[in-house]
């Protein structure tokens, strides 16, 4: 997983940058290799700004949220992120299996063996 974070219109701070890295890895387990993540987190007049963009196999999903403090934000994005994610992983999961015996062999076996085990004792 690469993640680059970039300030504008603020002092880098290396409390921030690995917070926000923190919360990256919270999504590494939703995704498929390479993944690129970029924050750009700035600041205009009292307004904290937090724009995430990911870069995945297949998959390219941004979010920003504005609010009173960076971290607050950096969450807000995260979350956001998370849940963008997690709907696009879960619509793969409905389309693989649409038809029971695009299934694979493992599982499609499982409710025969079942029976003829039963049938045997």
């Amino acid at each position: 997983m690469h993640i680059t974070v970039t300030f504008r219109h603020m002092d880098s701070s290396s409390a921030i940058r690995e917070y926000a890295e923190e919360k990256s890895a919270r999504l590494e387990k939703y995704l498929v290799e390479p993944i690129e993540i970029h924050w750009v987190l700035s600041v205009e007049k009292i307004r904290h700004k937090a724009e995430a963009t990911i870069t995945s196999k297949n998959l390219g999903i941004s979010a920003h949220i504005e609010t009173d403090e960076m971290y607050s934000a950096i969450d807000m994005t995260t979350n956001k992120l998370e849940k963008q994610v997690r709907k696009h992983k879960e619509k793969l999961k409905k389309h693989k299996f649409k038809h029971p015996e695009d299934a694979s062999v493992r599982y499609a076996g499982t409710e025969e063996g079942l029976e003829e085990e039963e049938e045997e004792a």
